[in-house]
């Protein structure tokens, strides 16, 4: 039987609407034709944004927020909506403006170039809890499987044993590295040739099957 008595809203709704919880794909957008960075951003944002920590960050954020690459000329602004986060390129002079690391994606650790924000609450929404092994192996080949040539893959943590299997068996790529760099790269956090430099994973399987994977990854990252 369907309990119809009153429920006390533990949450109150606000003038913006920023209480109403969304679908993290429809509340995160973004300009059109997105540059890179854009993208990646917007595909941490998603994630953050599944739950309710998220949620509380993007509640204590500015209204505007520019992120300016400590290392090159790229920047994003991010822009609270009263659904979610607008993720675009700076058009203007803004303040707040925060360093982040656009290799890593992480917020500076020194404090904001100009203007006050809340670093935590920014820090948690760009660097968010990747999904576990399983829901980020399902979700990303979800994206790829369709890549012509795309192989199986099959994921393999060298810290915790846990194990993924994704698409056929047979001539399956494998990947080998930390449950949580696993996780980062299913999730779409992180380029998989830019791990694979950085020694995180090893990998067996064929030249063609790199290539193929090194574009699933891209695809994951930029939500293209």
């Amino acid at each position: 039987m369907t309990d119809i008595r009153e429920r006390v809203d533990v949450h109150p709704p606000r003038l913006d609407e920023s209480h109403i919880r969304h679908d993290p794909d429809a509340a995160v957008t973004t300009e059109f034709d997105p540059t890179p960075l854009v993208r990646a951003v917007a595909t941490r944002l998603r994630v953050a944004l599944r739950s309710g920590s998220g949620w509380k960050a993007l509640e204590a954020m500015s209204v505007e927020v520019d992120l300016h690459s400590t290392s090159d000329p790229q920047r994003a602004r991010l822009t609270r909506t009263a659904t979610g986060m607008h993720v675009s390129s700076p058009d203007g002079p803004a303040v707040p403006v925060v360093g982040i690391d656009v290799d890593e994606l992480r917020v500076s650790g020194d404090e904001p170039l100009a203007g006050a924000v809340d670093v935590a609450a920014l820090s948690t929404l760009i660097e968010p809890e990747p999904p576990t092994l399983d829901i980020a192996g399902r979700e990303f080949w979800e994206k790829v499987s369709g890549l012509p040539g795309m192989p199986g893959l099959s994921l393999n943590a060298l810290d915790t044993g846990a194990a993924v299997h994704l698409g056929p068996a047979t001539d399956a790529y494998e990947i080998h590295g930390l449950e949580m760099d696993l996780r980062r790269l299913l999730a779409g956090f992180e380029l998989f040739v830019y791990s694979l430099r950085a020694g995180k994973f090893y990998i067996k399987g064929t030249h063609r099957q790199l290539s193929v994977v090194a574009g699933a990854s891209m695809k994951a990252v930029l939500n293209v």
